[in-house]
């Protein structure tokens, strides 16, 4: 069985107003994908839920087994747990969208959260994606 795991991140720089989105892609624990976007006028959760969104719009065939690792509480709480969706609510709806068509594609797909900024390889990767691009001088 092939596993594919999304880790994805979002970074936020007030001062700037701008922010930015990181994810990686692993099937069988190898790097297959990277991506990396700049955005204008947004909030660090917009971030962190855009970054889940982009890289399920990715997921185009088939896959066996997918986990999602993100360390915003933020999405696994309104993705998973019930939590309410007062804001971002465009947003919410794209994921709910997305995360439908990928449910027909993947019988499997599981959210992990990892702690932030505590030396996790890949979300640390992430983070950098994220914030590199949200720290740019235009």
């Amino acid at each position: 069985m092939t596993q594919y795991t999304l880790i994805t991140d979002g970074a936020y720089s007030s001062a700037r107003d701008q922010g930015g989105i990181g994810l990686v892609f692993l099937k069988n624990g190898e790097k297959i994908l990277e991506y990396s976007k700049m955005y204008k006028s947004v909030t660090n959760n917009m971030m962190e839920l855009g970054a889940v969104i982009i890289g399920l719009r990715l997921i185009k065939n088939p896959i066996d087994s997918l986990t999602i690792v993100t360390d915003s509480m933020y999405v696994i709480g309104c993705a998973t747990k019930g939590w309410k969706r007062k804001k971002n609510v465009k947003l919410w709806q794209e994921f709910d969208t997305q995360y439908e068509r990928v449910k027909t594609l993947c019988p499997d797909i599981r959210f992990e959260h990892v702690k932030g900024h505590d030396g996790d390889k890949w979300n640390e990767y992430c983070d950098k994606l994220a914030v590199k691009l949200s720290l740019i001088h235009i």
